[in-house]
């Protein structure tokens, strides 16, 4: 039984250190987290931390593609189940209320992580491998919207996918640094509908 039960425990440990992480890193910004920063949070040891990780940078990376996967299936989720969607405007709406309460947190990892990227280049290849395999599960989302619209893209679907991921990300930006600019939301609810719309057709059209 111990055989067993080993494994499942330091997954389990490694899961509640990633937990922590996430509101230590929002919280106080990577390169001020120490390991004893982490492990307090979690309520563990140094032992327990270097048992699952090497470095705090480390961490930061893993935090980032777990709540980045949780991003991903939120729209995915919200996307699949608009099978009668009436517009891009509602179907972008359902994705965009399933992210909302995630959103901030993971936008603060990824600032993290692309500010990794530059002061370490050893990482960036790491990171790059994160950030491409990010891309492309977007691209199955976005792909599955259009499904959903009954459209096709105009331009290549990643390209399309970037282009909102932009959006996105400026909105966050935006957000961040003038709380009550309300173009912020008017880039998501008017700006990335009718982006869809204006750089794909109806398939019955191709």
């Amino acid at each position: 039984m111990t055989e067993v039960k080993a494994p499942r425990r330091r997954t389990n440990t490694r899961a509640r250190l990633l937990a922590a992480a996430v509101d230590v890193f929002v919280e106080r910004g990577a390169r001020r987290v120490t390991v004893d920063d982490l492990v307090s949070a979690a309520g563990y040891t140094r032992g327990a931390f270097y048992s699952n990780f090497n470095t705090v940078d480390e961490v930061l990376l893993e935090a980032f593609k777990e709540e980045s996967q949780r991003l991903i299936e939120a729209v995915r989720t919200a996307v699949g189940e608009q099978t009668d969607a009436e517009s891009s405007g509602s179907l972008i709406g359902a994705a965009f209320d399933a992210v909302g309460p995630m959103q901030d947190r993971w936008f603060v990892l990824q600032s993290e992580v692309v500010l990794q990227s530059l002061r370490d280049p050893d990482a960036r290849d790491i990171i790059s491998a994160t950030f491409t395999t990010l891309s492309e599960q977007l691209v199955e989302v976005v792909g599955l919207a259009l499904d959903r619209l009954d459209r096709t893209s105009t331009m290549p679907t990643d390209l399309l996918a970037q282009t909102l991921m932009g959006v996105f990300l400026h909105s966050l930006t935006m957000r961040t640094i003038h709380p009550d600019d309300p173009r912020a939301d008017r880039l998501l609810e008017d700006a990335v509908p009718q982006i869809i719309d204006g750089l794909s057709i109806p398939k019955t059209s191709a």
